[in-house]
């Protein structure tokens, strides 16, 4: 994984992004995140099965009580991406191998020794799924402008150039991501839920995950660290879009003006479907559905204005757990046009009173836990380079139509 993307990782010891603030929670959780990928290259904190073991251990003796483990890959298995040469990738086909014949192998996932260290010490496990990072190609990082970078490891430096992997599942079908209005220009990495195929891709792979591994329940977060837009609005024209748009208003949206919070809305639908459809997996299961996304009703740099039907999943008790200012970022330059910004706080009222009158009101009338997560980040123009990796006035070109 790049260097940008490894600061978003700290270090154990500090006790990475605790959520705190539970509604009627009569066990109080104390919540670290572990991105398992970018320990591999950091040190010996879960590199190895003894780095595991003492790492968990030492959290618990700090009072956390629930692990949210962000899986390899995002939560696809090995063999559904396309690897490249990287540190963090040899890295974990060491670990692998150190578990090879035992009862915790990787069968495909690295989950069974850490379930089983976690629940031996009281703690819950939650495995950490990302459904919109599925990678870019070289060639958009190079249209990006994006250069070779150094990148240090405890194996040394390395000139590196985008992704560690992509999806093959992408490669082979590039028409379920998000398209631009002109249909010629993808949104790289960032699925388009109005697919049934594209759902389905990722329930196949939680399906796997709930089947073979004794998770306390899944985390879905809708972080991403892919290629920022040009403007916020610039992609979701795809045909089943622009089909059922027509379908409801009678108005080519390729062709014809059209109103924009209608669309944004729409789009905004199918994601509810697939959370639905998750919801309906992980509660099968009788497993806990945590969610993790952008506070207000816009989900926000760098995936664009959909609009998040939070007050749906709350009421439909679609989701048990959410998870709120969670946000990715994106490279190339920052566009524009969105309408809400947690990082600037543009669009955004307060905290403190979005939590006293709009969330906590619905979470606690229908007993959906609500969490915020601890970020460093304070409000600032957007001229002020922020957020690890969100380029400003100093970012590199998009792509060139």
């Amino acid at each position: 994984m790049q260097t940008r993307m490894h600061a978003l990782a700290a270090v154990l010891a500090a006790s990475l992004a605790v959520s705190s603030g539970a509604l009627q929670e009569a066990r109080r959780a104390k919540i670290v995140r572990i991105s398992y990928g970018d320990y591999l290259v950091r040190g010996p904190q879960l590199s190895s099965k003894s780095g595991i073991e003492q790492s968990f251990r030492k959290l618990r003796d700090e009072g956390f009580t629930d692990i949210y483990w962000r899986m390899l890959l995002e939560g696809h298995p090995l063999d559904g991406v396309e690897v490249y040469p990287h540190p963090m990738l040899t890295a974990a086909f060491q670990a692998r191998k150190e578990l090879e014949g035992t009862a915790w192998a990787w069968d495909p996932h690295e989950l069974r020794w850490p379930i089983e260290v976690a629940h031996r010490l009281g703690m819950k496990f939650y495995a950490s799924i990302v459904v919109y990072n599925e990678r870019a190609p070289l060639l958009a990082h190079l249209e990006a402008g994006w250069k070779p970078e150094d990148q240090t490891f405890p194996e040394g430096t390395f000139k590196t150039i985008g992704d560690a992997y992509q999806s093959k599942f992408l490669l082979a079908h590039p028409e379920y991501q998000a398209v631009d209005r002109s249909g010629k220009r993808y949104h790289w990495g960032v699925l388009e839920w109005a697919y049934p195929e594209a759902r389905q891709y990722w329930l196949r792979d939680l399906q796997l995950i709930l089947d073979r591994y004794d998770v306390d329940g899944i985390y879905l977060d809708t972080r991403t660290e892919c290629m920022s837009p040009k403007f916020a609005d610039q992609y979701g024209f795809n045909e089943p879009v622009v089909r059922e748009f027509r379908k409801r208003y009678g108005v080519d949206i390729l062709e014809e003006d059209f109103d924009l919070e209608q669309w944004r809305a729409l789009r905004g639908e199918y994601f509810t479907q697939l959370l639905r459809e998750t919801a309906e997996l992980i509660h099968r299961k009788r497993k806990l559905f945590s969610l993790g996304t952008a506070r207000g009703d816009y989900i926000g740099f760098p995936l664009g204005n959909m609009k998040l039907e939070w007050r749906t999943w709350i009421r439909e008790r679609i989701v048990d757990e959410l998870h709120l200012d969670e946000h990715g970022w994106g490279w190339g330059r920052q566009g524009y046009g969105y309408v809400t910004d947690y990082a600037t706080g543009r669009g955004l009222r307060p905290l403190a009173v979005m939590v006293r009158e709009d969330y906590a009101p619905l979470c606690r009338q229908f007993g959906v836990k609500l969490y915020f997560r601890c970020n460093p980040y304070r409000v600032r123009p957007p001229s002020e380079a922020c957020c690890n990796g969100r380029a400003t006035t100093r970012g590199t070109a998009p792509p060139a139509d």
